[in-house]
């Protein structure tokens, strides 16, 4: 009986650790489960860290790159302004139009240095007579400058300025008043009245009148001119000059030379 009951004792200590036993390796197998499961995320967590560091890497590619392409424009758009200065009107829109190409590129069709470009080409273009091409170069400007700097800008002014002298070279001289009142209306506003773009459109103006018989009206802006451009360059300017002598012409055909 006494066996039997060491027995029985025995058998009882078993079956309680037994369950114990069970447990701990019911924890260790979780443990090693959740364990298995854990690394495939550390992986991909690891596998999106590299994907994010190649992104970046790149990006920074891309802007050296971008930096790059811009630092070239800069050189073109140098070279192309050295050889309109020297009156190389047909090699300078060589490489107005390679800066114009990476421009676009890189920077997209609405912005403000392509705007700029744009002028360039449309300016040197005008030096060639090549007025329908440079219009439209300027009319792309425009457009840019409208969306980017509002309707009250300089630089929006200066466009206008130019298809107006276009359109005067055409002999579309109302045409041409027209883009010169938007261009004066502008300048005044952002200027002043003594600024010498108020005083250029005044004399563009009195050319465009002059050139309709509207001598009164011609000589009246000449006169706005002279106002503002002897006060800015002096009398020996050519355009104070030249000036002088449309507002005398003016005045004789008017039988007002006396006046």
């Amino acid at each position: 009986v006494s066996v039997l009951n060491n027995r029985t004792d025995a058998d009882d200590e078993a079956n309680k650790k037994r369950p114990a036993e069970e447990n701990a390796d019911n924890t260790a197998k979780r443990k090693k489960k959740n364990k298995n499961v854990a690394e495939p995320i550390l992986i991909r967590s690891h596998s999106e860290a590299e994907q994010t560091n190649s992104d970046a890497t790149e990006h920074q590619l891309d802007e050296r790159e971008k930096e790059n392409q811009l630092s070239k424009v800069s050189e073109l758009f140098s070279d192309g302004k050295v050889l309109l200065a020297q009156g190389k009107y047909a090699e300078a829109i060589k490489p107005y139009q390679e800066a114009l190409d990476i421009q676009l590129q890189v920077l997209g069709d609405f912005n403000l240095k392509v705007a700029l470009t744009y002028v360039a080409i449309g300016t040197t273009l005008f030096c060639q007579h090549k007025c329908e091409e440079s219009m439209k170069m300027h009319e792309k400007a425009l457009k840019i400058q409208l969306d980017k700097l509002g309707c009250r800008h300089e630089d929006v002014a200066s466009s206008y300025h130019h298809m107006g002298c276009i359109l005067k070279f055409q002999a579309k001289y109302k045409e041409a008043m027209e883009m010169f009142r938007q261009a004066l209306d502008i300048y005044l506003e952002v200027h002043g009245n003594r600024h010498e773009d108020v005083a250029n459109t005044y004399h563009e103006m009195g050319i465009a009148l002059y050139c309709q018989v509207k001598y009164k009206e011609a000589v009246e802006m000449f006169r706005k001119f002279l106002d503002i451009y002897v006060e800015v360059d002096g009398e020996g300017h050519e355009k104070v000059l030249n000036a002088r002598k449309l507002v005398a012409k003016g005045l004789e055909l008017l039988g007002q030379h006396g006046e």
